[in-house]
């Protein structure tokens, strides 16, 4: 007997699905080699997803600080799409303000190509990072020399608030990162796609649980200003580090594209 070959009685019904199929096999290579390439105009912008126009709604932080964003600046460049540079500008770093960025900064917008109409629009880098020479988004020059000044790549400031007790903090970050590989919701089916570079300043206080006891008990002068020094030389942890450890750390994870993750790497 010849090893893969059975044989059996003429079955008819059979056929016709051996027919079925190869037709609509030929009905699928018609339709894909018929697929005319597409080209979209897709804008790429930076916008909050985590409250932070608002502020941090006091639910979300378990031990009852009330905490709201005055300021979340980022210092944004080398913006990629499709595998290559979004426009002609978009290596130059930006600093954005995405308290004051409302539904979003669009950071500009170029023509791609695909060869499927239908294919989601990938290819998405940027870095976060700081900058020499950066200009301003939506940002003050004061702002920009700040972050020039300081070689931040985040800067946050804010009020945390719980009964009586007030703490504000301004911290700059100087921690860069690349992200690359990312890939958004939107597609080239869409008219205009539209790719949001998502930041969420609210995990600076955690991941699945956000808490801001261990940076209010860090005021060690009771002055209601919680300084680097004071987190830096603080006993209190978040996630098995140092407080400011922790910031620099957990800096690198606001980012996004639309709430899907990207390659990190240190830039």
């Amino acid at each position: 007997m010849v090893a893969g070959l059975v044989f059996g009685p003429w079955n008819p019904s059979m056929l016709r699905l051996h027919v079925s199929l190869s037709l609509s096999l030929s009905l699928l290579s018609a339709c894909a080699a018929g697929e005319e390439p597409v080209e979209r105009d897709i804008a790429v912008s930076l916008a909050d997803a985590s409250f932070v126009e608002d502020g941090i709604h006091p639910s979300t932080v378990k031990d009852g600080w009330v905490i709201t964003f005055s300021e979340l600046q980022v210092s944004i460049g080398d913006v990629m799409l499709e595998g290559s540079s979004l426009d002609d500008t978009s290596q130059q770093y930006r600093i954005v303000d995405l308290v004051r960025a409302g539904e979003g900064l669009v950071l500009g917008s170029a023509q791609r190509t695909s060869e499927h109409p239908h294919a989601l629009v990938r290819g998405i880098g940027f870095t976060i990072a700081p900058s020499a020479d950066p200009v301003a988004g939506n940002v003050d020059e004061s702002d920009v020399e700040r972050m020039r000044t300081g070689s931040y790549s985040v800067h946050v400031k804010g009020t945390a608030r719980r009964g009586e007790e007030t703490k504000d903090f301004s911290w700059g970050l100087t921690a860069g990162n690349v992200y690359k590989g990312c890939i958004s919701q939107a597609s080239f089916a869409d008219e205009a796609p539209q790719v949001t570079i998502s930041v969420r300043g609210d995990r600076l206080f955690g991941d699945e649980e956000l808490v801001f006891e261990p940076f209010a008990a860090s005021d060690a002068n009771a002055d209601g200003e919680i300084e680097e020094a004071e987190l830096r030389d603080s006993d209190g942890t978040l996630g098995g580090k140092n407080l400011w450890t922790w910031l620099e750390a957990q800096a690198g994870t606001l980012f996004s594209v639309e709430g899907s993750p990207c390659t990190v790497e240190p830039s």
